[in-house]
């Protein structure tokens, strides 16, 4: 083992890069990104110049429904919109804004990360591999997460990876919403909890589309699949995100609901 790989391992103190390691990946990359605090998957922007408007895109947060308003025809599916944002040009990913761009409205929705983590595991990991036989996380460094065994495997499988290695369903939304100097990248932070509200006045103003319902994981109650261990990993995992968007009381909320149910076991 090489000295950087034994930093590496005591660093962070779990089998996630002995994984990288053992599959002969270069892990003098991983080092680069983690001291230039960069982001392994880059962040990802929605623009539409004529408007003068700019969506930073977050996973698992209605990201479908928010880019098919940017568009005037109608999208049958969230796997089309993404094609047609690229060839009309609105994507942008790997760079940051330039200082045209920094004029624009620029906005974003947060999610109880909580929520979101179930969300990402039922339609990346079920669903997806249910239709396709393959997800998003299969060529992820080397499938690490790309097999289904269990909610509670899943959580402690992305809390083994860094945050800034993380991918873009389940990255930390603060690291996407502020640089390293804490400065916010956009003008308004909406949330899921309230997307039809937070969003109309954009809509209104800029003349986009209604949302439409786009990647829907099903109905389910994200509580049912917490226990006071993974609902603490989590916490500890997203804390900026809770606490900087306001989902400290869900964490409270979530404990108090798993302690109740154990307790009518």
């Amino acid at each position: 083992m090489t000295p950087l790989m034994k930093y590496v391992c005591m660093r962070f103190k779990n089998s996630f890069f002995a994984t990288l390691y053992n599959n002969g990946f270069r892990m003098r990359r991983l080092y680069e990104v983690y001291q230039s605090g960069s982001l392994w998957d880059p962040i990802e922007y929605t623009i539409d110049h004529s408007r003068k408007l700019v969506y930073l895109v977050i996973s698992k947060v209605a990201c479908s429904s928010i880019k098919a308003a940017f568009l005037e025809e109608e999208i049958p599916d969230n796997y089309s919109i993404h094609y047609t944002l690229t060839q009309k040009g609105f994507r942008k990913q790997g760079s940051e804004l330039n200082d045209e761009e920094k004029t624009y409205f620029k906005f974003s929705f947060v999610r109880n990360p909580f929520d979101r983590i179930v969300s990402c595991y039922e339609s990346k990991l079920r669903i997806d591999s249910e239709r396709f036989n393959k997800n998003d996380f299969s060529n992820y460094f080397y499938g690490y997460i790309a097999k289904d065994e269990g909610f509670e495997t899943f959580v402690e499988k992305i809390c083994s990876i860094p945050s800034r290695f993380c991918d873009r369903h389940f990255v930390p939304q603060y690291l996407l919403l502020y640089d390293q100097q804490k400065n916010c990248r956009v003008d308004f932070i909406g949330h899921f909890e309230t997307l039809e509200e937070g969003f109309k006045p954009i809509q209104e103003k800029y003349n986009l589309k209604p949302l439409g319902h786009y990647n829907n994981s099903g109905s389910r109650d994200y509580r049912e699949y917490y226990t006071l261990k993974t609902a603490r990993m989590i916490y500890r995992k997203y804390k900026k995100d809770i606490k900087t968007f306001g989902y400290e009381q869900s964490y409270r909320d979530l404990i108090a609901y798993i302690k109740k149910k154990n307790r009518t076991k």
